[in-house]
């Protein structure tokens, strides 16, 4: 029975389908989507939100990875498209592997999914004759190709296009300013810390992000995500240390009251921070990263920090979402509670103070 259900969604999907665009994905494969995309499909967590703000609406997501309800729910995408709390978000397992049967009953004129993962994740979407643009992870830069190929594939390649200028633009004025440092603070993302911590290495947007902003990744040598110990983490002793936004409630007193950590230079000078959480979260890559580079060489680099983030937050997402921020929403993104007891936070980032 759930073989010939599986026949019967296949087959609807190809009736409806009419191949006519080439788009060149982020692995080399030129992929023909129709010419009038109507239905989209993102596994993949951060497109979800990058096809809003392409679309600057909710109306052709018809199915996304349950991670990025995170987004809506927690983050600022719920206050900025209400709407986005019907989307289904069942597309896909653990591992990214797709859910056929999801996927097939919502007959996507597009799926992205991840490219650089094994084929397993993207063979049963294309058997089902599904167009499948994929993605590769690794470096926040890739993201402004994102938008590019979201762009193209949704029709709406001029603002894709206008979105990753933008993206680009600002990213290399901030790798100016880091140029210019004298001192690269020793610097460290933690991408776990409750059950063992883990540290963002070699390969990683997160471990990479901190060099592009003058800072020194001090787990630069280890491979990926990899998991350290009390001993390790002392004996780097960093100087700043950022948390991520995947344990959930995770906050700066967390680490402060590690008695286990007291020694380290982060922790006596109080210079630990959890990452925003804005349409989408600021430590993975996604349309927000020129934000979250510009927050982060403020924190490496406080007495050379520009003035004005929040403003320039508020004209991104006017550009991005077409969506006025409030000083409440922007309090809420930086996380002022969470890190305003944290050093030079308040200074930088608080409202009376941008």
């Amino acid at each position: 029975m759930k073989k010939q259900l599986l026949i019967f969604l296949f087959s609807a999907v190809m009736a409806v389908q009419a191949f006519a665009l080439p788009v060149l994905d982020q692995n080399g494969h030129v992929v023909d989507v129709p010419d009038k995309v109507e239905r989209v499909i993102s596994i993949t967590i951060p497109l979800a939100s990058m096809i809003m703000a392409i679309d600057q609406g909710t109306e052709r997501l018809v199915g996304m990875h349950k991670a990025s309800r995170v987004d809506i729910d927690y983050g600022l995408l719920g206050r900025i498209f209400p709407e986005a709390e019907t989307i289904p978000y069942n597309m896909s397992g653990e591992g990214f592997a797709p859910n056929v049967e999801a996927l097939a009953s919502k007959a996507p004129d597009v799926v992205f999914q991840w490219g650089d993962r094994g084929d397993d994740i993207v063979r049963p979407i294309r058997q089902l004759g599904l167009p499948v643009l994929t993605l590769k992870y690794g470096d926040s830069a890739w993201a402004a190709d994102w938008l590019r190929m979201v762009g193209t594939a949704l029709g709406r390649r001029a603002r894709g296009n206008e979105l990753a200028d933008w993206f680009e633009q600002r990213v290399d004025e901030i790798n100016l300013q880091a140029q210019t440092v004298q001192k690269k603070p020793r610097a460290v993302y933690l991408f776990r810390t409750r059950s063992g911590f883990q540290v963002a290495g070699m390969n990683t947007s997160m471990g990479s992000d901190l060099g592009k902003v003058g800072a020194h990744n001090v787990a630069a040598d280890v491979p990926g995500f990899a998991s350290v110990d009390i001993e390790q983490l002392m004996a780097w002793d960093p100087e700043l240390i950022l948390l991520n936004n995947f344990e959930s409630e995770l906050s700066p007193e967390d680490i402060y009251s590690d008695s286990r950590l007291e020694g380290i230079s982060a922790i006596r000078e109080r210079r630990v921070y959890v990452y925003p959480h804005g349409g989408f979260r600021w430590d993975p890559p996604s349309q927000e990263t020129p934000l979250s580079l510009d927050w982060l060489f403020s924190l490496a680099h406080p007495d050379l920090a520009e003035a004005g983030l929040r403003q320039r937050i508020k004209q991104a997402y006017q550009k991005l979402y077409g969506y006025k921020a409030s000083e409440t929403d922007l309090d809420d993104l930086l996380k002022l509670k969470l890190n305003g007891h944290s050093r030079d936070y308040l200074t930088l980032f608080a409202g009376n103070k941008s």
